[in-house]
């Protein structure tokens, strides 16, 4: 382009237009726009092709990374599309399809699936809310929905997470190692980086007022119809705790103990498979306890105590069994407010987990203490427990 306006050139469309002076008129009027836009559109493609090469060195970090404060509409409809598949091959027990849709899927999962999708009838009102994630085509989305159970008028409102990457093929996908069930059981490897983007996901005031609004509404519908209580608390739990003692996952918290006897090991089975009261059933994971702490990255569980998690295991039958009983009986619920914004947390430490923010004056269920912190339902936990400290809370009526 720079050869064609050389000096020889211009003066031959000089000496043309002086000789044909009578034709140039709206012609030349056109062959200088013509001229102009060539010159306009090279240098901008010059520009654009420069700001590409720019913006292709330039990569943002996961620390520096921030969600968008607001939810995102991009491919809405191909992110419902997955939810609604995926929950109606889970309520179906259809393991082939959940496999195609989310991946990776462990047998001890699959098995999880096939015990608990048995007392589904249906998942209804299945509401994605999703952001951006730091890669292009992945999306870090929370999804509210109810929850039927069969023989049960009331549906049960939850809020599940799910990691969304697009795959090879142009299609979206579940990460399943990034699941609440995977996240419990670390049976694949999790990235680092990964967890600290959901880390700051779930610590958005985005999450957090969207968890408010489902916690409310499920402990309204848990209170509301004693049926869903006992579905939750009874027959879901002992579903449970049966698929806990008998699968393979029992067998990995065992290996974990090697000093632990027999019993002991039994006993931290039973414990790690009860019912907590006000829990949010998570369709991805759904894991049960009564007044415990499981650890997400270890899986070893306490009934009432807290467990060094790089230890933890009793050598003593005797004096686990005698400890066992002269546990406490679980505190009757109660109701806190939070005094201020509060962090919430997956373990009563300021180094466990952080799954997220709550506003000043919002009312939760709790269960009882341990240590300076207290235990409270909360869907976003880990078994739907979470821990805040006590001194921002205040008791509701004292």
């Amino acid at each position: 382009m720079k050869d064609f306006f050389n000096k020889e050139t211009l003066d031959n469309i000089k000496q043309f237009c002086a000789e044909n002076k009578k034709y140039v008129g709206v012609a030349g009027v056109l062959v200088g726009l013509i001229l102009i836009l060539i010159v306009v559109v090279a240098g901008g493609n010059n520009g654009r092709q420069s700001n590409t090469e720019a913006g292709s060195q330039t990569e943002i970090s996961v620390k520096d990374f921030e969600f968008e404060k607001d939810y995102t509409n991009d491919a809405k409809d191909d992110i419902s599309t997955l939810l609604a598949d995926y929950y109606k091959a889970y309520v179906g027990d259809d393991l082939d399809t959940l496999g195609k849709l989310a991946t990776p899927m462990s047998d001890n999962e699959k098995s999880y699936i096939g015990v608990v999708s048995q007392y589904y009838e249906s998942v209804n009102d299945i509401t994605p809310y999703t952001k951006n994630g730091l890669k292009k085509g992945t999306y870090f989305v929370s999804v509210k929905n109810s929850i039927k159970f069969t023989g049960v008028d009331t549906q049960a409102p939850t809020l599940d997470f799910f990691y969304i990457e697009t795959g090879k093929d142009g299609k979206l996908f579940i990460n399943n190692v990034y699941s609440n069930f995977n996240r419990t059981y670390c049976e694949n490897a999790l990235d680092d980086d990964i967890m600290e983007l959901i880390s700051k996901y779930t610590a958005s005031s985005e999450f957090a007022d969207l968890h408010e609004e489902v916690q409310k509404a499920y402990e309204q519908a848990v209170g509301s119809d004693a049926n869903l209580k006992t579905m939750l608390e009874t027959t879901l739990t002992g579903a449970i705790k049966q698929w806990y003692t008998s699968s393979g996952i029992a067998n990995l918290k065992k290996s974990d103990a090697d000093t632990q006897t027999t019993e002991a090991d039994t006993q931290q089975a039973d414990d790690a498979s009860l019912s907590s009261d006000q829990q949010t059933t998570d369709a991805n994971a759904g894991q049960t306890t009564d007044q415990q702490t499981t650890d997400a990255n270890a899986g070893q569980t306490t009934d009432q105590q807290t467990t060094d998690a790089n230890a933890g295991q009793t050598t003593d039958t005797n004096a686990a069994n005698q400890q066992t009983a002269e546990q406490p009986q679980a505190p009757a619920e109660y109701q806190v407010v939070t005094k201020d914004v509060v962090k919430v947390r997956d373990g009563a430490s300021t180094d466990a987990k952080e799954l997220g923010l709550l506003k000043e004056q919002v009312t939760l269920t709790a269960y009882g203490t341990e240590g300076d912190w207290t235990i409270v339902s909360y869907s976003a936990g880990t078994n739907g427990r979470a821990y805040i400290k006590t001194e921002n809370l205040q008791t509701v009526g004292q």
